[in-house]
């Protein structure tokens, strides 16, 4: 209570019912709260009364404090444009933010999906052809609500999805409905048009920017609302019949990307046929017929016999004819033009103008009573021109208006007719026959702009415009079926809603569990099941003594019934019937209802039409053919049955059900059309009304089913940008998430009032008002301080400055006033006390005044220092801005110039140079001299590498004897020591001193011996690896034997005709052999200086390696020599036809260099190399093991990724498009083989790092292009496209390694949970014997393994390991880890729910020990959110552990547990196991429990869903700065080495 309580602090608005303005705001004054009661005072702010409060805690918390006052939003939230945003949302809060839009003249608002219409009652310019610019291409929340935005989404959505669309438009009448579903048409007919540039057709009006097609069904509208349309006293402009349009779209002709109008169908329900005989006072008969009246040529009129609309009985019931703001002359044009527009030809308009005449005149027929019964004058003026308009004869319509005929049986009736059943059978005539042209109207349409119905790819928006809910003083038939439509739609309304918000809760991963709502279900099958309303209806209909009476009666015999929730019957009278719409109780008038459901004209009345001689009023009423044609079988004696006639409700019942099965195959969006008052009055708004309208329309519903979730909802960087500084600086970070999660967990208390979603968090309602209500405290808290310490430094200065003056005043004036006193004191003691009070009268008032002086002065002066200080700063900036600005530009125009002029010198300069190289290069090639000089240079270089042999050879000689000498010497040494050891065993009186000096020689010449031994032993190791040099340059040379061998045999076979690319390729060659030498000799076989210096004093003869040393240089000579030898054959052979085939070769000159160039590209396409990717890159590589001793580098870890991306980045450098498909395509293949095995931990690790990395490479080398590629438009789009493409791949590449890991990780983590977490007994104290029964058998039976947790913690800490060796992005690792803790948690804990005998209190001890373990393995290793997993395990855990023995600790017991809910808990509860001396629960706790449990059972999750597993959040692809080409010492990658040596540039042709 005190977390409900606690926001209605003083001060707080809130909102109270009023009858006029519906709601009112007052302010909280006084607030008292204890066990007892709750009292809150409130002052409205409108008239100053007071508003008390008062209730009990107890009530309160029973009604779920729902009865407290409605709070009112923050200021900024109020008049939002999105009613879902509110924090607070209930009815005031929408009333008031809908009113606050309105009165700012803003008239559209959203909720949620809904977009609310609020009807101006003026034009607004919001509906031009730039309003629609603006929407064309926009997403829905980036612009203000608009129907244009609705209709955008719908648009986008049906080309996006390829799905149909359907817009759904209701609204009482007046509100708009029709004007808004016009504006959509338009939109949807012009905003192909406006958001491409691309040219239409030839169909396209010149000038018009719309097609014809377009036109036409734009022109629908006129047509329909000329026939369908009429004023009302609540509209000019009503609709009178339901209309869903389905706009057809097709991919465009002409071969442009997006869609075009290709036609129209439309649907029509419930025309009000009843409006054409009768209106209302105040009201109007359908549009053309005043059209016609008003605007039909003079010609015509006498032809039809019209006049003026008053002359007309069905025209003058309403007494008005002429509407405001309406031109019925231009409104008959505008039919007219529709009509050619859609395609119907003039003679036809005619003929549909006739019957509209001809229904006029039916309307005017005198129908006189004569003796009780009908009669009608045979010269009667209306009949005869009716008549001759409709071309039946006037006898026979005359007879079937003032006779019935009565079929009994085997024989017929004909009796006389009242004047009322004639007249009703007169207009029941007229109303069949608009009815027929209506649907004719429709039908000819449909067949006008819908000619291809079997196209195939086609989609459509459908827009249906349908009335909304109607309840008036008297409610019959038609308000029957409009109430009924509109339950359909509000219930396929709210079960769209709720599957919106379902979809975005689980897209964002958060916990909500739903409620029940407000089912209309079983009143919409009340009334359309078998045997309800309509059934009743059509069953009385079709009786020949049926009537209203009988039909209410079976109404109350049915339905009246304590069952029946949605049926009530009135208190009073036997003609009501009331049902409970979801809307409200609506009571309908049973008068009627038989009458209008019948709605035909008798058998025959219709004979007499179809005997017409107007062929198109036999066109017309064709249309019932279908339902009338077919008849059943006649029996064996008797006569057969007329077929059943479909009654008007039936039609209805049959046409709504394909309306919903058609909104159901689309994907809806809805309009809401409010009508804000009474009078069409301009942005009036009354409140009652639009509150009324909001209810019929669904819109509270959908904010209720908001409320039960979590209605407010922000990004996390809106949310952290708005309330960051409510937590302190230190904790703040870059992620906006972690940063979100800190503050609301510091600033709201309880987890079920916010949710933390993927990408937003979720609110209860209240809760962001109450954020910031904290926002603004901690604002007054933070300014209320710097204003403290602003006065405080003020007044203390103010005050020393005071205190002087006063006390240099006061000294003056003490010092004169005691010499006064002193002089005066004895004479005048009683005048002294005078002036004393007198004077400090005076001093007081001085004080004061000059108080005030100084203050003002000091004031002004002040705020004169402070201004002037402030505008010199203000010039200074801005001075500095201008400075700043103008020298940047000026040194960036320097720089831009001089970087030019550099790079116009260079280019220059390069190109002088580069004409120069080439001419030397050319002259160089002609010159088969300077090649014999190159030759010479390198023979000598070899002798010079022969006589360096011969010196090392000689120095390794004297090594060798210098190695002998010391040898010698040491032998010499070593007599002489034995010698002098004999010597001195012999002497027995030997000196001391002389024997000290012998040890010390002695040891001196066994260290001389020890260091000569271990430089013979260096020695003879450099040898014998000089030797194994030596040998692999044997093999070497071998190599280059045969490679000269091969040139010399390519030479002979070579044509004699050479050219200078030949020539040119020869000295390449001749150079990369010289490389090879002088790599050989200057860096592979470099002596080691400390080697020669050892070895230069050895004597030892020359060695077996210095022999082969020699062979090898030898034979290197010999190469030189042949090669040599063979360039100079050619070269001569060349040079002899160089100036007479000069000009014959420059063909192939030019093949050559095609294809040096196109060298590249062969090596890139090349089999082996994608071979060699495949196969020792991916399939055999060897993978460096994660070790803790040898880490290995990101190079060696990432090497495949960034060798098969660099070869990607040349591809794409090359446009090889396809060979970029093929490569990687293989590759990925290749590497979900390899890793989809799940043979060993590091391999998917190492994959799923690599897959990673190259996805990061990918990204890297489609942002890098380089600029030639950006250059050329279309090859740069289809690089990134294909590029984009393997990104695509290669993360779904990511996710299959990643969940097939997780899924072989939790396969293998099965059968180790248990054990190790809830069988586990790590601690000695609290041991307990294994569980009983028929679990503990099978247990001790089993022989598996059993793991313990140290076990469980050493696989985790293998696999974090694992996956640092591996150097696996961090969010990836954490998400494992989390996942498989979360694996654990779930399973331990449906584990314990389930085990039984097994919940003892020492069991809960171990458990919580080893979930102990589990977090500090979590904490340590950096993923402490894991832990909240465990949470529910640890507090099953807890729960076993906690006092248990009386019904006063159940409130503990939830307390602590909290995230367990009941069910659960109930069941930990009754598996609780009393062992070792514990004491079993008491029946009475677990009966509180148990009671507890089943007020939410039936939605209390008991076991949690181990397979419901988050999402695999996939990183951003991190920058590479430098793709690596490094290939480890390992591994041998013959073919990539050799593209990675070639250093392939970049194409040429770009």
């Amino acid at each position: 209570m005190a977390d409900k309580l606690e926001i209605y602090t003083k001060g707080t608005k809130a909102w109270f019912k009023d009858a006029h303005e519906g709601y009112v705001t007052g302010t909280l004054v006084s607030k008292t709260v204890d066990d007892s009661k709750v009292v809150l005072k409130f002052t409205l702010d409108s008239n100053g009364q007071e508003e008390l409060f008062e209730s009990t805690p107890q009530k309160l918390e029973k009604n779920n404090y729902d009865d407290l006052p409605l709070l009112k939003n923050p200021p900024h939230l109020e008049g939002a444009d999105d009613l879902t945003s509110l924090s607070y949302l209930h009815e005031a809060a929408v009333l008031n933010s809908v009113k606050i839009r309105y009165q700012q003249h803003i008239i559209y608002t959203y909720s949620g999906l809904v977009l609310i219409a609020m009807n101006p009652f003026a034009r607004l310019n919001i509906y031009s052809r730039e309003q629609m610019r603006e929407y064309a291409g926009r997403p829905r929340h980036e612009l203000e609500p608009h129907l244009f935005a609705i209709a955008e989404e719908a648009y986008r959505k049906m080309i996006d999805e390829k799905q149909n669309q359907s817009i759904i438009v209701s609204g009482e009448s007046g509100a708009g409905k029709t004007q808004s579903a016009k504006y959509v048409m338009r939109y949807f007919a012009t905003v192909d048009e406006l958001s491409s540039l691309s040219r239409r057709g030839s169909t396209t009006e010149p000038g018009g920017g719309v097609s014809k097609i377009e036109d036409a069904v734009l022109s629908t509208n006129p047509i329909m609302e000329a026939f369908g349309n009429s004023k009302t006293t609540r509209n000019d402009n009503s609709s009178r019949f339901g209309k869903y349009i389905e706009i057809l779209f097709n991919p465009k002709t002409d071969g442009t990307p997006g869609v075009e109008i290709t036609g129209a169908r439309m649907r029509t329900y419930l025309l009000e046929r009843s409006r054409l005989v009768f209106q209302p006072k105040s009201e109007r008969n359908y549009h053309i017929f005043y059209q016609l009246c008003a605007a039909a040529p003079a010609a015509e009129k006498a032809e039809l016999g019209l006049g003026a609309w008053n002359t007309f009985h069905y025209l003058r019931q309403g007494e008005t004819g002429v509407v405001q703001g309406m031109d019925d002359v231009e409104e008959f044009a505008a039919t007219q033009k529709a009509f050619s527009v859609v395609g119907v030809s003039v003679s036809s308009q005619w003929d549909i103008f006739k019957v509209c005449a001809a229904l006029l005149h039916l309307g005017n027929i005198q129908i006189k009573d004569v003796r009780g019964n009908a009669h009608i004058e045979d010269d009667d003026p209306a009949l005869l021109i009716a008549c001759k308009l409709l071309g039946i004869e006037s006898a026979q319509l005359k007879k079937w208006f003032v006779k019935r005929q009565i079929t009994m049986r085997s024989e017929s009736i004909i009796k006389d007719a009242t004047v009322y059943q004639a007249v009703v059978g007169r207009d029941s005539v007229a109303k069949f026959i608009y009815s027929m042209l209506f649907d004719w109207l429709v039908k000819i349409v449909n067949q006008k702009l819908d000619p291809n119905t079997d196209a195939k790819d086609t989609r459509f928006i459908g827009v249906l415009d349908i009335y909304g809910f109607e309840h008036f003083e008297k409610n019959s038939f038609e308000q029957f079926c409009i109430n009924y439509a509109n339950e359909k739609l509000q219930q396929e309304f709210t079960r769209h809603v709720f599957k919106l918000e379902q979809e975005e809760y689980v897209a964002e991963q958060i916990n909500w569990s739903f409620i029940d709502f407000n089912d209309n279900g079983p009143c919409i099958d009340m009334i359309e099941n078998k045997l309800g309303i309509l059934d009743l209806l059509d069953e009385e209909s079709r009786l020949p003594s049926g009537s209203d009476e009988n039909l209410v009666t079976k109404l109350y015999n049915r339905f009246a019934t304590p069952q029946h929730k949605f049926f009530d019957k009135p208190r009073f009278g036997q003609k009501e019937f009331i049902i409970k719409h979801y809307a409200l109780d609506v009571t309908y008038q049973i008068d009627g209802f038989i009458e209008k459901n019948k709605d035909t004209v008798s058998e025959e009345q219709l004979a007499t039409l179809n005997d017409s001689s107007f062929e198109f009023l036999k066109e017309v009423i064709k249309i019932e053919e279908p339902e009338t044609k077919s008849s059943p079988p006649a029996g064996r004696g008797g006569p057969s049955k007329p077929p059943k006639k479909p009654t008007l409700g039936s039609i209805f019942k049959g046409s709504l059900i394909k309306l919903m099965e058609t909104l159901r195959e689309t994907n809806p969006h809805y309009i809401r059309c409010i009508k804000p008052n009474q009078a069409k009055v301009a942005f009036e708004y009354e409140a009652q009304n639009v509150l009324a309208q909001l209810v019929a329309c669904g819109v509270l519903e959908t904010i209720k089913i908001s409320r039960a979730g979590y209605p407010s909802k922000q990004t996390f960087d809106e949310f952290v940008g708005r309330y960051y500084f409510l937590v302190p600086s230190e904790t703040w970070n870059q992620d906006a998430k972690a940063l979100t999660k800190q503050i609301v967990e510091k600033c709201i208390k309880g987890e079920d009032k916010f949710q933390i979603g993927i990408r937003k968090i979720f609110f209860r309602a209240g809760q962001l008002a109450y954020l910031e209500k904290l926002r603004s405290e901690k604002f007054t808290a933070i300014i209320t301080f710097i204003q403290k310490n602003a006065r405080r430094a003020y007044y203390a200065k103010k005050y020393r400055k005071m205190r002087t003056a006063a006390v240099k005043i006061q000294s003056l004036w003490r010092g004169k006033s005691a010499r006064l006193k002193y002089k005066k004191m004895r004479q005048e003691a009683a005048a002294l006390v005078i002036q004393k009070n007198l004077k400090a009268a005076v001093a007081r008032k001085k004080f004061k005044k000059t108080l005030r002086a100084i203050v003002v002065i000091q004031r002004a002066w002040r705020r004169y220092i402070r201004k002037r200080d402030f505008e010199y700063l203000q010039r200074r900036d801005a001075a500095v801005k201008i400075q700043s600005v103008w020298r940047m530009y000026k040194a960036k125009k320097a720089y831009k110039l001089t970087r030019r002029r550099v790079i116009l010198i260079q280019s220059c300069m390069r190109r002088r140079k580069a004409k120069k190289e080439f001419k030397i290069l050319r002259a160089e090639a002609r010159s088969v001299g300077n090649l014999k000089k190159v030759q010479g240079k390198l023979e000598q270089k070899i002798v010079e590498l022969s006589q360096r042999l011969n010196a090392m050879n000689k120095d390794n000689a004297d090594t060798h004897e210098k190695m002998a000498s010391y040898e010698a010497q040491v032998q010499s040494w070593k007599e002489k020591y034995s010698k002098l050891e004999s010597e001195s065993k012999a002497k027995t009186n030997f000196n001391e001193e002389e024997v000290h000096d012998l040890r010390k020689q002695v040891a001196a010449l066994l260290e001389a011996k020890d260091s000569l031994t271990k430089e013979q032993e260096k020695a003879t190791a450099m040898v014998r690896k000089r030797d194994d040099q030596l040998a692999n340059l044997t093999q070497e040379n071998n190599a280059l034997k045969e490679e000269i061998k091969r040139l010399k045999d390519e030479a002979k076979n070579a044509p004699k005709v050479e050219d200078l690319v030949t020539i040119n390729a020869l000295k390449k060659e001749v150079a990369s052999l010289r490389e090879q030498m002088s790599r050989v000799v200057a860096g592979k076989y470099q002596t080691d200086k400390a080697t020669e210096q050892f070895l230069s004093g050895s004597t030892a003869p020359a060695s077996t390696a210095a022999r082969m040393g020699l062979s090898f240089f030898e034979s290197a000579a010999q190469v030189t020599a042949q090669v040599a030898e063979s360039l100079t054959i050619r070269v001569a052979g060349s040079a002899s036809q160089s100036a007479e085939n000069l000009n014959v070769r420059s063909p192939r000159v030019e093949e050559e260099h095609v294809e040096q160039k196109d060298r590249p590209i062969r090596m890139l396409e090349s089999k082996e190399l994608e071979d060699e990717i495949l196969e020792s890159l991916v399939t055999t590589l060897r993978i460096p093991l994660p070790s803790t001793q040898t880490v290995a580098t990101r190079k060696e870890i990432f090497f495949p990724a960034h060798l098969i991306g660099y070869l990607v980045s040349q591809l794409a450098e090359y446009q090889m498009i396809d060979r970029i498909r093929d490569l990687t395509l293989h590759v990925m293949q290749s590497i979900r083989h390899l890793t989809m095995k799940f043979e060993d931990d590091y391999v998917s690790a190492f994959w799923l790092s690599n897959a990673f990395e190259m996805i990061s490479v990918i990204k890297t080398i489609r942002d890098k292009l380089s600029p030639p590629v950006e250059a050329s438009q279309d090859d740069e789009k289809t690089t990134t496209v294909v590029l984009a493409q393997v990104r695509g791949e290669l993360e779904l590449l990511l996710l299959d390694i990643y969940h097939g890991w997780i899924k072989e990780l939790k396969k293998r983590l099965g059968n180790m949970v248990v054990p190790a977490v809830i069988e586990n007994q790590s601690l000695p104290g609290y041991i307990c014997k294994q569980s009983g029964g028929m679990w503990g058998k099978w247990a001790t039976r089993s022989t598996g393994t059993q793991f313990t947790i140290d076990q469980l913690l050493n696989f985790l800490s293998k696999l974090s390991k694992t996956m640092r060796c591996y150097y696996m992005e961090d969010s990836m690792a954490r998400q494992i880890l989390t996942e498989l803790l979360r694996f654990i948690g779930i399973s331990s804990f449906n584990h314990l729910l389930m085990r039984k005998n097994f919940c003892t209190w020492k069991r809960g001890v171990q458990i919580q020990y080893n979930v102990s373990r589990l977090e500090e393995w979590c904490t340590g290793h950096g993923i402490a959110e894991a832990t909240l997993h465990l949470q529910q395990l640890l507090q099953a855990a807890k729960l076993l552990t906690l006092n248990k023995t009386s019904p006063s600790d159940i409130e503990t017991i939830f307390d602590v547990c909290f995230l367990l809910n009941a069910s659960q808990i109930k069941k930990v509860l009754s598996l609780y196991y009393a062992a070792d001396f514990d004491s079993p629960l008491s029946a009475e706790l677990l009966k509180i429990v148990v009671a507890r449990a089943a007020a939410n059972e039936k939605t209390d999750i008991l076991l949690l869903d181990l397979d419901a597993e988050p999402e695999f959040a996939k990183p951003n692809p991190r920058n590479v700065k430098n793709i690596e080409r490094f290939i480890p010492n390992w591994i041998s990658l013959p073919y990539i080495q050799a593209v990675l040596s070639a250093g392939l540039p970049s194409s040429p042709a770009k």
